[in-house]
């Protein structure tokens, strides 16, 4: 009997220890889980704190804009500012990337160079990325309210940003403006398209041919990447439109850029439907890009 209650007693030991095993390796993964979800929770609420931070900062910078005076200066100080959060909860910077550009200096008709800003930096390509449109040669510069005052520009040579003036853009001109350029004119920029789809009504897609000599899809990847604003000039009747997203088609021959959900601008003169194109110019919009990044503390 007294071997028995040993073997009893070795039996009772080894699954005392088993459970305490059993129990530390539940205890390890509940507090891993308890962790884990702790911290997916404290990842979220900063995420969400980033962005509501950024949201405002887009704000703020869109407010200032509306209600200014002088636009284009608005735009330039704007670009690259940080705006702290009130009560020290974080701060946010803006970036700017506008699709027109001003003058700062006069030009006398015919002139065969001249140098135009951009009230902000050089718009991306893609909106997360980093990589900076190219200007295609062979596009044309259109003096905003002149009627006919339209130029073709054989290069485009792009500066760098400057807090007082903006971008520089030094465009040669193959076919100079027949008017005189004023201080302060503003200009859009556009390419002659062609297309080969079956012309879009209201919410239809725009599909556009890019010029088999533009390798890199320049004439492409100028439009905003999405919610941008075009017009074209037909005849020199105006239609303004806007639309939801670009896509660029490489697979095609010749390579199409599809601007999606074509629809009037609110508030414009009523455009022409359908969106016929056959060698027409297709300008950019005062379609505004902006970027806004933020910070904050625990």
């Amino acid at each position: 009997m007294k071997k028995i209650i040993k073997k009893q007693s070795g039996a009772t030991l080894i699954a005392i220890i088993v459970t305490m095993l059993v129990l530390a390796v539940i205890g390890a993964a509940i507090y891993s889980l308890t962790y884990t979800a702790s911290l997916n929770q404290v990842v979220a609420q900063r995420a969400a704190k980033a962005f509501y931070i950024a949201e405002s900062c887009v704000r703020v910078a869109a407010s200032e804009y509306k209600a200014a005076a002088n636009k284009n200066t608005t735009l330039i100080s704007l670009h690259n500012q940080t705006f702290p959060m009130p009560g020290n909860q974080g701060s946010c910077t803006v970036l700017i990337y506008p699709y027109w550009f001003y003058a700062r200096a006069a030009y006398a008709a015919g002139t065969s160079s001249i140098t135009l800003y951009l009230p902000g930096d050089v718009p991306k390509v893609d909106e997360d990325g980093s990589a900076a449109i190219s200007l295609f040669a062979g596009g044309n510069l259109k003096i905003k309210g002149a009627s006919g005052a339209v130029a073709v520009f054989s290069n485009a040579s792009i500066g760098t940003f400057n807090g007082s003036t903006g971008t520089p853009v030094t465009f040669t001109l193959s076919a100079p403006f027949s008017v005189a350029i004023a201080v302060n004119d503003e200009f859009y920029i556009g390419y002659n398209y062609t297309s080969s789809a079956p012309a879009p009504n209201p919410g239809g897609n725009l599909i556009l041919n890019i010029s088999v000599s533009d390798t890199n899809d320049d004439m492409a990847k100028i439009f905003p990447p999405s919610k941008g604003s075009i017009f074209v000039d037909s005849g020199g009747a105006i239609s303004q439109y806007v639309y939801e997203e670009r896509i660029i088609n490489t697979a095609s021959n010749p390579h199409t850029v599809t601007l999606t959900n074509i629809q009037a601008v609110p508030g414009a003169p009523a455009p022409v439907w359908p969106v016929a194109i056959n060698d027409t110019p297709i300008y950019m919009g005062r379609s505004l890009g902006l970027r806004s990044t933020s910070t904050y503390g625990d």
